[in-house]
């Protein structure tokens, strides 16, 4: 019997945005995240009220897992940073 060279790692994120709008907004851009197969590595997420949780589990290794995480963390800053700049612009 094989046996894999790295444990399976699990995490869970959870995100609380300003509104609930702000939160399905991120939810709709990162869901496109989930569709990607990639070996080993399973992600989902949810959206309940302002709150986005995501599940994200990793036979690739730990650092596989923190690398994962880092991107969704990246995407979730820049998404708030442009739903920021969007509330406080203002129509000529």
């Amino acid at each position: 019997m094989s046996q894999s060279s790295s444990a399976e790692c699990f995490a869970v994120l959870e995100a609380v945005f300003r509104s609930e709008l702000e939160a399905r907004l991120a939810y709709s851009a990162l869901k496109p995240d989930e569709a990607l197969k990639v070996k080993g590595l399973r992600a989902s997420s949810s959206l309940r009220g302002r709150r986005i949780i995501l599940k994200v589990a990793c036979r690739r290794g730990l650092m596989s897992l923190a690398y994962t995480l880092l991107e969704y963390l990246n995407h979730l800053k820049m998404i708030q940073e442009a739903s920021s700049r969007l509330s406080e612009a203002k129509c000529p």
